[in-house]
């Protein structure tokens, strides 16, 4: 795993990641999106469906080369940012 935290342009389809511009380079998203979210740790253990607040955004991304990675985008300021990667 690697810990960058540099910014990326994040675009969206039906409210999911579809693709995204980073380190200089264009990527698709190649498999379905899973939200990171968390849960407001106040709320009684006894609350069966707490809601929960998407906090990110974990994918599998391809580069036009066939670069693969898989990707965790978070918000930064007002826009995304790429928090972790894995090859």
């Amino acid at each position: 795993m690697m810990i960058t935290e540099t910014a990326a342009t994040v675009w969206w389809s039906e409210g999911a990641p579809s693709r995204l511009v980073w380190a200089g380079r264009r990527w698709r998203v190649s498999d379905t999106p899973t939200r990171l979210t968390v849960t407001r740790a106040e709320l009684p253990t006894a609350i069966t469906h707490a809601p929960e607040r998407t906090v990110g955004w974990r994918f599998q991304a391809t580069a036009d080369d066939g670069d693969t990675l898989v990707v965790d985008i978070v918000p930064e300021g007002r826009g995304w940012g790429v928090a972790r990667t894995w090859t």
